[in-house]
C-alpha cells in the first residue's frame, strides 16, 4: 500500500513506575517505521526513572505527560480524548508490539472494512523479555469470550466506529477494564481473531496480573458478568480455557510457527527484533 492511504493508529500507553520496562515497549511502537502512528503516553506521576527513558521519544509522541492522575484506567481513557486516529489501541508499559504489526493491521482493516476488531494469538516473556510460551487462540466466538475474557489486550486494535458506538475505557475499573470494554465492544461491532502474532504479554512480580488477579481482578470479572448478565455453566469456561491450555501446549512441543514470531520458546524477544529495541539511554534491551 502506499503511505498516503495507510489510516492514522493511535495507539496510548498507561505507566506508572515502569522504567525497567517502558523504554521497550515505545521503542516497539516507534520502530514500526509506520508512517502515521499517534502515539500518546500518560504516566502518573512516576518516582523512578521512567520520565529519564522517555526523554530522547519525546518529539516522536503526539502526547507525554507525567502527573498524578485517577488509575491506569482513567489515564487510558484521558489518552484516548486526546486522539484521532481512525484505528486506535492501547498497550501496556511492559508489553511489546511486534515488528510488522502496525502494516498488517492497517492491511487487514482495508481488506476486510466489515470486521470492527481484531486481535491475535499471545506471545508470553519473562520479566527479562524471554519468550517462555504462547496461547494459541481458536476462532473468534462473541459467546465464549464474552464469558471468559481470554482476549489478549495487548493484541487488539479497533476501528473508532466501534470506539465511538461503544464508549470509552471505564474509569471505575482497576483491573477488568479491558473485559468490560470489549464486552461492549462485542455488543456493537464484528470482531476477528487473526492467525499471527501481534504483540507480547510480559510476566513479572509486579505486573497487575501477577498481583492483583485472585484479589481485585476476580471481583471485577464477576462484576462485568453481572452487569451484562453473561451467565454460562462454569463446566464451558473450563473445558474452554483447558482447550487453549492444550493447543498452546501442542504448539509449542511440535515447534508450530505463525507469522510474527520464530517457532518455540527460551530465546530472547530482541531476537525478533534484531536488536531494534536496545535502550538509547543504557544500551541494554
Amino acid at each position: 500500500m502506499a503511505s498516503a492511504s495507510l489510516p492514522r493508529i493511535s495507539i496510548v500507553t498507561p505507566s506508572y513506575n515502569q522504567g525497567a520496562y517502558i523504554e521497550a515497549t515505545v521503542r516497539s511502537v516507534l520502530m514500526q517505521r509506520y508512517p502515521d502512528v499517534e502515539y500518546v503516553v500518560m504516566d502518573g506521576g512516576s518516582k523512578d526513572d521512567t520520565m529519564q527513558r522517555l526523554e530522547p521519544y519525546r518529539a516522536q509522541l503526539a502526547h507525554l505527560q507525567s502527573a498524578p492522575d485517577g488509575g491506569q484506567s482513567a489515564a487510558i481513557a484521558d489518552g484516548f480524548s486526546r486522539t484521532t486516529g481512525e484505528i486506535m489501541a492501547y498497550l501496556n508499559s511492559d508489553d511489546i508490539l511486534l515488528p510488522g504489526a502496525l502494516h498488517f493491521v492497517a492491511d487487514y482493516f482495508r481488506r476486510h472494512p466489515e470486521v470492527d476488531f481484531i486481535y491475535s494469538h499471545r506471545a508470553v516473556m519473562d520479566e527479562n523479555g524471554r519468550v517462555i510460551g504462547h496461547w494459541i487462540l481458536p476462532r473468534h466466538s462473541s459467546h465464549l469470550m464474552r464469558r471468559w475474557d481470554l482476549i489478549p489486550q495487548e493484541t487488539c486494535f479497533w476501528r473508532r466506529r466501534l470506539f465511538e458506538r461503544a464508549g470509552n475505557v471505564d474509569p471505575s475499573y482497576r483491573f477488568a477494564m479491558d473485559y468490560d470494554l470489549f464486552v461492549r465492544f462485542m455488543a456493537h461491532g464484528r470482531m476477528a481473531r487473526v492467525d499471527r502474532f501481534l504483540a507480547a504479554f510480559r510476566v513479572h512480580t509486579t505486573s497487575k496480573t501477577s498481583t492483583q488477579l485472585t484479589t481485585i481482578g476476580e471481583e471485577e470479572i464477576r462484576r462485568v458478568r453481572r452487569t451484562y448478565r453473561l451467565w454460562s455453566p462454569a463446566v464451558v469456561g473450563y473445558f474452554f480455557s483447558a482447550w487453549v491450555q492444550f493447543r498452546s501446549a501442542l504448539f509449542l512441543r511440535r515447534r508450530e510457527a505463525i507469522a510474527g514470531l520464530p517457532p518455540g520458546a527460551g530465546y530472547p524477544i530482541g531476537d525478533a527484533w534484531a536488536g531494534l529495541l536496545m535502550s538509547q539511554t543504557t544500551g541494554n534491551p
